[in-house]
């Protein structure tokens, strides 16, 4: 510890004010534990200083500030600090990870043990608010276990996040270049509808994309069918939170979807209706056909992993930011779905009676998830939610077009996404197999005008629109890209 602080004061200009400032900068970030009590009031005093002035003390004046308080247990201390050896930038990085991990080795085996405890007898533990509450049994246990186990994994930034940029020509580029030669990495998860993707060019690693509707306007609908897009045709590994309905209903879904790819329309096959599947009305020829989509559906060597998780109790973004790391080392994770977002917890740190304060504090946490998945790696997550009635209302009157106010009730919404999208639907849409979509919010790209989409209520199969009929599918309509690279 005494090395971290030598990093940190000015003794005898051997470190450069602004190296100084960039080890503060990263120790203040940090979630290290001061275990000396001298140690803490010296950071304490670093600190103090550094926000009244934006400069680093001087050891002169740390050790004034302390000759003055009398404080002779830190003058002492100090004579050790300056006697230290001294970091800056990476070798600093380095050290303070270095003593990071080691207190966290530490944390993590008390972790265990009031994790058993719980899991064994039972123990009384303090929340994050200071609030005191009993846990036992397994469930209890693992939950434990489980939020706070996040907190002790401890960050290592692939992704640059300060720079000056006037220095940056020869990097950005290299950026373009890279993206001119690779389109598929250039561009990010495409959701297999032209009108979205010929724009966006797919949901880029770091961004939120929100999904608006009323209940049954095809919020899981269109998640489901932009998953299945992408480990059927851009060969992406997806992990699906449905917090709303259970595991098989999910899976069946999917399954229905695949009854309508174009391979099996080649064959002569029909698509499957999902009401059929679901309670068991196939005819004999139907089943034969669903046996067929299954078994293709589980041994086509060109599908990605799809990983459902359905939890039997409230999770927070934590939790699930959790789940998915560790699932990230199983399979390469590429895009994350929650449906829905007005399912999620808040942290217990974010709780409050005010319905709206812990909804938005959701939204921004999804955001976070977003940017800060595996260390800075960053991913894309789309997040369904919820239109109010007076949102639908204006739509009706409005050809089926939204307005930001649907969902003015969680402003941080519109804040926090990246994109915002709506879909619409009537009894003219049902009768006609399509569904109106809408783009409210699109940050780093022009707004999508508003367009139809062709709508299979059977197998639950979203198309691009065709005036022709019948709607045209992903597999026609893949912007160039190779699905290698997809």
């Amino acid at each position: 510890m005494k090395r971290l602080l030598r990093s940190v004061i000015d003794i005898q200009g051997t470190i450069q004010p602004e190296n100084l400032a960039h080890n503060y900068l990263r120790l203040r970030d940090s979630k290290i534990d001061w275990q000396r009590p001298d140690d803490l009031r010296v950071y304490q005093y670093i600190q103090n200083y550094f926000q009244a002035r934006l400069e680093m003390p001087a050891i002169e004046t740390v050790r004034d500030y302390f000759g003055r308080a009398n404080d002779i247990e830190c003058l002492e201390r100090l004579k050790d600090i300056e006697a230290a050896a001294y970091y800056i930038r990476t070798n600093f990085a380095h050290l303070l990870q270095t003593l990071l991990e080691d207190q966290n080795k530490v944390k993590a085996l008390a972790l265990l043990k009031e994790s058993h405890d719980i899991i064994s007898k039972g123990l009384e533990v303090q929340d994050e608010v200071g609030k005191k509450e009993r846990k036992q049994g397994v469930r209890d246990g693992v939950a434990h276990f489980t939020s706070r186990a996040m907190n002790l994994i401890i960050p290592e930034y692939n992704a640059r996040t300060s720079g000056d940029i006037t220095r940056d020509a020869k990097d950005m580029w290299d950026e373009y270049q890279s993206a001119k030669a690779n389109k598929g990495k250039a561009y990010g998860k495409l959701t297999g509808i032209d009108s979205f993707d010929t724009i966006c060019h797919g949901l880029k690693r770091g961004e939120l994309h929100v999904h608006a509707a009323f209940p049954g306007h095809l919020k899981t609908t269109f998640a489901v069918n932009w998953c299945y897009n992408l480990i059927t045709h851009y060969k992406t590994n997806v992990v699906y939170w449905s917090l709303e309905m259970p595991y098989e209903q999910v899976r069946r879904n999917f399954a229905a979807i695949h009854s309508s790819a174009d391979k099996w329309k080649a064959l002569g096959y029909k698509p499957l209706d999902y009401r059929k599947i679901r309670d068991g009305e196939l005819n004999e020829a139907e089943e034969a056909f669903y046996k067929l989509v299954l078994e293709d559906w589980e041994n086509n060597p060109d599908h990605y992993h799809c990983h459902i998780m359905c939890p039997d109790h409230d999770v927070n973004i934590e939790e699930m930011r959790l789940e998915t790391e560790l699932l990230h080392k199983q399979f390469e994770v590429g895009f994350i779905a929650i449906d829905h977002g007005q399912e999620v917890e808040a942290r217990k740190a974010k709780r409050s009676k005010d319905y709206v304060v812990e909804l938005n504090s959701v939204v921004r946490d999804a955001k976070h998830w977003a940017l800060h998945f595996n260390h800075g790696e960053k991913l894309p997550v789309m997040m369904l939610f919820q239109i109010n009635r007076q949102g639908h209302d204006e739509a009706v009157k409005n050809n089926g077009i939204y307005k930001m106010t649907a969902i003015n009730y969680a402003n941080q919404v519109e804040k926090s996404s990246d994109v915002i999208t709506a879909s619409f639907l009537d009894d003219t849409h049902r009768n006609n197999g399509t569904a109106q979509f809408c783009n409210l919010k699109n940050r780093d790209n022009p707004i999508v005008a508003p367009f139809l989409a062709q709508v299979d209520f059977g197998p639950r199969r979203i198309r691009n629109h065709s005036t022709a009929g019948g709607g045209t599918s992903v597999e026609d309509h893949d912007l160039g890209l190779s699905v290698d690279d997809a």
